[in-house]
């Protein structure tokens, strides 16, 4: 019987091909994590590695770290300091899932508001009460980790100017939760998808 980490593992590098299919990342785009929460509140950050091509990751390149960021296996992607930053900044998380949203990253740089009552009630499902924005600054540094950290304080999804977008998940099973934050920067794509055609229909 597959063990949680095996599990974790399918689940990140599922994340990454169906991210990559939907257009949300290229090949080595994007990355993702999820928490495995021992009985005794040890914690295991399970991560996709560094320049991975993403449609061609095995669960077995996925990297495993420490809340900390020590790390016990592989070589963790290059924003494992902005998925930390989220794990510390909110305990309710379980997964968080950064992909390149080229709709999402275009509505925020035309300065177009994201309303989820725009697509309904199912908007409002996935992505909750509001989309944060995140000021641009380089990827992988500190800087963006807790910028991104601060934005995801109050809200489920943010977008990163000029750079993509980022989403948790909190459900209480890991593996669901990678799914609950892909669901999140699939319905956030459709939403600024929807605000750019709006924004070119009333010109």
């Amino acid at each position: 019987m597959p063990q949680p980490g095996y599990e974790i593992r399918r689940a990140l590098v599922d994340a990454m091909r169906i991210l990559h299919d939907r257009g949300l990342l290229n090949l080595r785009g994007g990355n993702a994590s999820a928490v495995l929460e021992l009985p005794d509140g040890t914690r295991f950050i399970y991560i996709t590695p560094s320049g991975a091509v993403k449609t061609r990751m095995r669960p077995e390149d996925i990297a495993v770290m420490s809340p900390d960021g020590y790390v016990y296996e592989g070589r963790p992607s290059s924003e494992y300091r902005l998925h930390l930053a989220v794990y510390n900044a909110r305990s309710d998380v379980r997964a968080v899932v950064h992909a390149h949203n080229p709709y999402a990253v275009l509505a925020r740089r035309l300065g177009l508001e994201l309303r989820t009552e725009v697509l309904g009630v199912e908007a409002r499902y996935y992505l909750g009460r509001c989309v944060a924005a995140v000021p641009e600054a380089p990827p992988g540094t500190e800087e963006l980790a807790q910028l991104a950290a601060s934005a995801l304080r109050r809200c489920d999804v943010a977008v990163m100017e000029g750079h993509g977008a980022v989403a948790v998940g909190t459900s209480r099973d890991p593996v669901y939760a990678v799914y609950e934050a892909v669901d999140r920067l699939e319905a956030l794509e459709d939403l600024a998808r929807a605000a750019v055609l709006e924004a070119v229909l009333r010109r």
